[in-house]
């Protein structure tokens, strides 16, 4: 909170502040300036007055600059008039540098530096340090003469003047430093009288900004910021006009996507209801819609392979080729075909792609894409390709009977088929035969009205031990001839069940039926039952040519035979089981075998009791 008032107050008073810096660094500057511009000339006249000084010097006599006892020299009269704070010393060396005589300002030592050896060095400056404070001293020497030969040196030295503020100095620096700081007040207030409108402006923006709605901006000004100001509001009013008209715009624009979105939402919602898969492309052949059935059909992702090729994501290379014809073509160039494939990784499915144009509905000869129609043909093939096996099994089935019964008809029309033996054996064979036919148009129509529905079952209360006696003497009477043990194994109650009496009676007769023709000779029919707490199991067994594991997945299919010799040597339409199985399913029961080839089978029916289906129904 503290720190959002610092620069709260930083911005209402940056202007002021940042002349007062400003000014600050004027002066700062203005006085570095004044400073080092008088260095230099405190330099160049430390170095006119040493060279002149020297000359003077060097031209007097030795006599004079080093006088003898009690009497006074030119550097006494020197000593009591010199008076520039520069000074630091002034000395008579002879030619070894030992001083002859010497004045210096107090606490300054004469440096003890060797001359010039080279005569043409004698006479010039030289910059020394003083070995105990470390100053700096500007030197001049100049040779001394004695009779035409040289005696010895003047060593002359000032102090090298530095930047700094000399006492006297102070008033004339800070009247210059009041003037220049004293300005930056008043112009710091004509600048905020000529800004004020400006920062009512700002008010006046930042209030709009909050209100998020555009309107003219009053302010009263002069000169061009009036003019500004003009203009400003003339650019505000044409802002709203535009902002008004963009704002019409964009309901207009929110109105319409919504109204798209709808519209896609509802043909997505078509394409996804749809029994088949659906791919939409564009123009350009990549894909802009399809349908959640055509993913699964294909193993991916909507979002994987929305906006692209089928080159890009799809595995079927004559599938990419096919529709690969499609891409960028016009409506006279389309010719609308299909083809038929089987996916890799399903290779018992059929699919039929076929793609259908799609025009617009302003110009029904643009076109704006293709619709692509994936179907699993799969279902119909099989039902083509049963119904195909169903005529000729049926054709097979009844071919052979009548072909019987058309020899002994026609036998029995000739001289060689009048005799009481042949009548007696034609008629047995016809009526069997007969039978045969009967049976096997019984057991189509049964199963067809079972898959149709047309199938109603009357259930009533069945006695079920007297219906499996009744259905197994039946069923041993007629197989007395086959060489086969019959055994009837069943309890002395046996509860009642809620049934069919008739179907049930022809779904246990197949069972039997299939006992005694696919058993060994002198094999065995055993029929059991047995209760459970809910049920009644009824067992048929035989130990006869059995069922492999791979044929009990098929046995319960119309028209199923196995082709192992032993099942083929007998007659058979492949009705029998199929038909028993609709039938206990009709009961809500269940069907079930074990087997074991040239071991027998066994096959079970479980179907609930009375009393049970009372409870379920309650």
């Amino acid at each position: 909170m503290r720190l959002n008032k610092v620069f709260s107050a930083w911005n209402r008073e940056r202007l002021g502040l940042t002349m007062i810096m400003a000014s600050l660094a004027v002066i700062a500057v203005t006085v570095f300036l004044l400073f080092f511009y008088q260095q230099k000339n405190e330099e160049a006249h430390i170095r006119d007055q040493g060279t002149n000084l020297v000359r003077v010097l060097s031209r007097l006599p030795l006599e004079q600059l080093v006088p003898a006892p009690n009497q006074q020299s030119a550097f006494s009269v020197l000593k009591h008039s010199y008076t520039d704070t520069d000074f630091a010393y002034l000395a008579i060396v002879d030619t070894t540098g030992t001083p002859l005589t010497e004045i210096s300002s107090p606490g300054v030592i004469l440096p003890r530096e060797p001359l010039p050896s080279d005569p043409t060095s004698w006479l010039g400056e030289r910059q020394l340090a003083l070995g105990s404070s470390g100053r700096e001293i500007h030197e001049f020497h100049a040779p001394v003469f004695d009779r035409g030969r040289i005696a010895g040196h003047i060593r002359l030295g000032y102090f090298r003047p530095g930047i700094g503020l000399k006492t006297g100095q102070i008033p004339y620096f800070a009247t210059f430093a009041l003037f220049i700081f004293l300005l930056t007040p008043i112009f710091y207030f004509l600048v905020r009288r000529e800004i004020r409108p400006l920062q009512r402006v700002n008010s006046q923006l930042d209030n709009l900004v909050e209100k998020a709605h555009l309107s003219r901006v009053e302010v009263a000004a002069t000169g061009e910021l009036c003019e500004f100001m003009n203009r400003f509001g003339q650019f505000i009013d044409s802002a709203q006009k535009r902002i008004q008209q963009l704002e019409t715009d964009r309901s207009g624009l929110v109105t319409s996507t919504k109204l798209i979105d709808y519209k896609r939402t509802r043909i997505e919602s078509v394409l996804h209801s749809l029994p088949d898969s659906v791919m939409v492309l564009d123009e350009s052949g990549c894909i802009s819609l399809l349908n959640t059935k055509l993913a699964a059909l294909l193993g991916v992702r909507p979002e994987e392979v929305l906006g692209k090729k089928p080159l890009e994501w799809c595995k079927e290379q004559h599938i990419i080729e096919f529709l690969a014809n499609y891409a960028g073509k016009s409506f006279r160039s389309f010719s609308s075909d299909s083809i038929e494939f089987s996916p890799a990784d399903s290779p018992e499915k059929t699919i039929v792609v076929t793609p259908y144009p799609l025009f617009s509905p302003k110009n029904s000869s643009q076109l704006l894409g293709t619709l692509v129609l994936f179907r699993d043909i799969t279902a119909e093939k099989i039902a083509k390709q049963g119904s195909a096996e169903f005529i000729a099994h049926v054709a097979h089935e009844l071919k052979t009977p009548l072909n019987i019964i058309s020899m002994y008809s026609e036998t029995l029309q000739n001289e060689s088929g009048r005799t009481e033996a042949f009548m007696v054996e034609a008629a047995n064979v016809i009526h069997d035969e007969s039978e045969r036919v009967s049976m096997l148009i019984n057991n189509i129509l049964n199963i067809t009205k079972i898959e149709m529905g047309s199938m109603g079952i009357e259930r009533k209360r069945v006695k079920l031990r007297g219906l499996l006696e009744d259905a197994f003497e039946a069923c041993a009477r007629s197989g007395k001839n086959e060489d086969i043990e019959f055994k009837l194994d069943l309890p002395r109650e046996l509860s009642s069940v809620a049934a069919d009496k008739d179907l049930l009676r022809i779904a246990i007769n197949n069972l039997l039926t299939n006992a005694i023709k696919y058993n060994h000779p002198g094999g065995t029919v055993e029929l059991s039952a047995e209760e459970t707490a809910t049920s009644v199991l009824i067992h048929i067994r035989d130990n006869g040519v059995g069922i492999t594991e791979e044929e009990q997945d098929r046995i319960f299919d119309k028209f199923y035979r196995s082709e192992r010799d032993a099942i083929r040597a007998k007659s058979g339409h492949g009705l029998g089981l199929p038909l028993a199985r609709e039938i206990i399913l009709l009961h809500h029961g269940s069907l079930e075998v074990t087997s074991e080839p040239d071991e027998g089978a066994e096959f079970t029916i479980e179907i609930a009791k009375e009393t049970d289906l009372l409870q379920q129904a309650v």
